[in-house]
């Protein structure tokens, strides 16, 4: 699957406004690409800058993603691509005035040429209202791409000048077929896809062993609690504390736990669906022989309860030594 197929999976109406508007020749000057870390807002911004410099371009493939111009757009190399990011904590307006006289010149290869700026809505006031001439009148043959997860902290006259375009979070198959294209497994991209927030935390996870270690102790306590697994109060004590230290990753454990549940919950009420937690199907098939629904659901109800209380200043260990005693109670 090339890139802009990839991308109309990601986000179709923003890929159908950019699709349409360049077989019209109907692009505007500029956009304001706005959505949640991970929907996709970067590749699209390079996307977008390699159908302007692409070689072997067609209308069914606006940018063939293979030729010399789309592989140095791809790895940031291509003269007339310029990226402006945050130094630090924001866009400083000496980084706009250095890219201001770069951008005067004319392009290296070509009359074109593409602006992105990336976390638009660090730059700070100076820095904005140096680039609103600029955005409002701009050269022929730029186009201007502001990247943000937070459009409301870009300046109202900015905003003005340029064309909004949303990007929505991800429905769930795209996102695990956006994890999976980016080389995580199945198995596990489907667990991911599930509590990290954005494709950039997923992928983050997916190479950290902590959440290895997390994902592995959350299925021990889930066999302990209903197989022959580890002592529940014992794992508690001994595995799942030194790896959940604080309330954040406690509040993640609790998510990977009601993963469980949830899939338990659907095996029992849809014979075709797919569960998140593939490596545990069978375990869980089994449990839904013997678990009737108001099991499940009392013993969800159990652990979002425990979620709730985690604001609270009680003691983290009792939380959950309390939340095994009453599911075990059952």
């Amino acid at each position: 699957m090339g890139r802009q197929a990839d991308l109309q999976l990601m986000q179709p109406i923003a890929m159908q406004l950019f699709i349409k508007s360049i077989l019209t020749d109907r692009l505007a000057h500029g956009y304001l690409l706005e959505g949640a870390r991970g929907t996709g807002k970067k590749r699209t911004a390079k996307w977008l800058s390699q159908t302007r410099f692409c070689l072997e371009k067609s209308d069914d493939e606006l940018a063939c993603g293979t030729c010399n111009n789309c592989l140095r757009i791809e790895n940031d190399n291509h003269p007339d691509v310029h990226w402006l990011e945050p130094d630090g904590n924001s866009i400083k307006i000496d980084q706009v005035r250095e890219l201001k006289q770069e951008l005067s010149k004319r392009g290296m290869e070509s009359d074109s040429k593409v602006l992105i700026i990336d976390s638009a809505d660090k730059m700070t006031v100076q820095s904005a209202n140096s680039l609103l001439k600029f955005i409002e009148e701009p050269d022929g043959g730029m186009l201007i791409l502001f990247l943000t997860a937070n459009p409301q902290q870009i300046l109202p006259t900015i905003q003005s000048r340029l064309q909004p375009v949303s990007f929505r979070a991800l429905p769930f198959e795209a996102f695990v077929s956006d994890l999976i294209a980016q080389g995580i497994l199945e198995q596990k991209a489907r667990v991911l896809a599930s509590v990290a927030g954005n494709a950039e935390q997923a992928v983050a996870w997916n190479e950290d062993e902590w959440f290895a270690e997390a994902r592995n102790v959350t299925v021990k306590l889930y066999e302990g609690l209903h197989h022959q697994g580890v002592d529940p109060i014992l794992l508690i004590q001994e595995s799942w504390m030194p790896v959940f230290k604080d309330k954040t990753q406690l509040h993640l454990g609790l998510e990977l736990l009601l993963l469980l549940y949830r899939d338990r919950l659907h095996l029992s009420l849809n014979d075709d669906y797919r569960p998140i937690c593939m490596e545990q199907a069978s375990m869980l098939k089994q449990d839904i022989l013997r678990k009737s629904l108001t099991d499940t659901t009392a013993e969800m109800e159990i652990i979002l309860g425990a979620k709730r209380k985690l604001d609270s200043n009680m003691n983290t260990q009792l939380l959950m030594e309390q939340l095994v005693l009453k599911i075990q109670g059952r």
